[in-house]
């Protein structure tokens, strides 16, 4: 809940299993090998032969003739038309809330017809939002196991597949619940999945305030960065979105890419909610998720982060927007991310929240320009989001979490303010020491912010999860001084 302005507005910021065929490629080569876990990506999970039994009539879940044709469930025993190769599409284990798609032994996916509300048939040729669901335990969170319970969810309408009288006929995709029609036993899993994948994101957002982004190529360290989120994209009056000059993104991303680091336009941030909330309502949010993805591909982005910091606008209609941008990005190669933060995480469900690739803790802003002075991002802190969002059933490995490379002031701040938002490097432009700590009692004024021992001290506890994510690059010294924020994280990351 970080304030700047931006054109004169306060923002805040910064702000299933999918069943394939066969084998993955890498989207890109990225020193980052864990986020894009997507159908086209090699973090991706392909596992064959696995079955499902119902669990009130014993009866397999079959794809007719192998595939081509309907979804049964009356086979005794697992053959071969009752069994599947799936691909997590969200990489690492495979954990309840991952998303997926369905395969049968012909090459043919999965489909609820019309996203949900009728019958279930494995002869679509597609990868698109009709094709793909979510795997849910019964019981818990985390990793599935064979013989747990599991529900498979339609991403589009949220139906559940459904085995009408619990097996013995026709497999629908209308199921309000997951009942016990719905409760599906899993088997054929590898005996021990592959652990997640330790390579650590360096995540780093970037706004457009600062000057175009062509004339930031020469001052961004891409070499200690694994990500760079370019903030803020914002809806036009017809939902198309606006961030900066073609030219000018071509000449950035260009440049990332020469060093191996992806870029993502980042969605809304903290106060552009009305150029954004209203894009993601019923009427509008096909077209709306169609336009996001034309803008990431027409602009060689690698993927999608959504930062909107407006629970009471988000909810039911949020949760719709994040499945169809995910059931329409993933096939693509492209990753879906959410900046995240425990005030405002009543405004999505926790399956949205599962279903990202993974989600940046904004971990700061806990006193700021409308407290009194106080720590605004202490190490206690990281580690109490941290902990919240595990609870939440987020593998560790998908958690990434924000540190800020700002700071704010309070009583003699200069220009007349009595509390301000302050970059890092300004502070230490003023105070030439204060990287040595985190607090300034100094000339009527008090200052907040991370020096480097508590920066270093944050990275080693990302090391333990996603990774770490900065806002903002812009409020960094130059790597080349050993005060950078920066530099020091990329140390403690060795």
């Amino acid at each position: 809940m970080l304030q700047h302005k931006h054109s004169g507005l306060l923002l805040r910021t910064a702000c299933t299993i999918l069943f394939l065929a066969s084998g993955c490629t890498p989207a890109t080569d990225s020193p980052d090998r864990q986020d894009d876990t997507t159908g086209a990506s090699s973090g991706a999970l392909a596992i064959s032969g696995v079955s499902f039994k119902t669990v009130l009539g014993n009866r397999y879940v079959g794809a007719q003739n192998n595939g081509g044709g309907a979804v049964l469930a009356t086979a005794t025993s697992a053959q071969a038309w009752e069994k599947f190769t799936l691909d997590d599409i969200n990489g690492g284990s495979l954990e309840s809330g991952d998303s997926v798609f369905i395969i049968a032994g012909t090459g043919q996916y999965f489909q609820a017809a019309n996203g949900g509300g009728s019958s279930l048939n494995a002869a679509s040729s597609n990868r698109l939002g009709w094709e793909t669901f979510r795997i849910v335990k019964q019981n818990g969170s985390g990793v599935i196991a064979n013989g747990d319970v599991v529900g498979l969810q339609t991403v589009t309408t949220g139906h559940w597949v459904s085995a009408e009288n619990g097996g013995g006929g026709t497999v629908f995709a209308y199921g309000a619940a997951l009942g016990p029609w719905e409760q599906l036993t899993i088997s054929g899993l590898p005996s021990s999945q592959p652990p997640p994948q330790t390579g650590k994101r360096v995540v780093g957002y970037l706004p457009n305030w600062y000057g175009s982004y062509a004339s930031w190529v020469g001052r961004v360290d891409f070499d200690k960065l694994t990500h760079v989120n370019l903030a803020f994209a914002l809806g036009d009056a017809n939902g198309h979105l606006e961030l900066a000059p073609s030219s000018d993104l071509a000449t950035f991303v260009n440049a990332a890419h020469a060093r191996g680091v992806k870029v993502f336009p980042s969605l809304c941030g903290g106060g552009g909610d009305s150029r954004i909330t209203p894009f993601y309502q019923p009427d509008k949010v096909d077209a709306f998720v169609d336009h996001i993805i034309d803008f990431v591909v027409s602009h060689n982005m690698d993927g999608i982060d959504v930062d909107v910091e407006a629970p009471d606008r988000m909810g039911a209609a949020y949760d719709t927007f994040i499945a169809k941008l995910i059931a329409k990005a993933r096939p693509r190669g492209l990753p879906v991310t959410a900046a995240v933060s425990q005030w405002m995480q009543y405004g999505m469900s926790d399956t949205t929240l599962r279903s990202f690739d993974f989600i940046t803790i904004m971990s700061y802003d806990n006193a700021g320009t409308w407290t009194g002075p106080g720590e605004h991002s202490s190490y206690a802190q990281a580690e109490t989001a941290l902990a919240f969002y595990k609870n939440k059933g987020v593998s560790p490995d998908k958690i990434v979490l924000g540190v800020p490379f700002y700071g704010y002031c309070w009583g003699n701040c200069g220009g007349g303010k009595s509390s301000a938002y302050v970059l890092y490097k300004d502070i230490l432009a003023k105070y030439p020491n204060a990287s040595s700590s985190d607090w300034l009692s100094v000339d009527g004024a008090q200052y907040s912010y991370n020096g480097l021992a508590t920066m270093r001290a944050k990275t080693a506890l990302a090391k333990q999860h996603g990774g770490i994510m900065i806002w903002e690059l812009a409020g960094d010294l130059s790597t080349s001084s050993e005060q950078s924020l920066l530099r020091a994280i990329n140390g403690s990351l060795q």
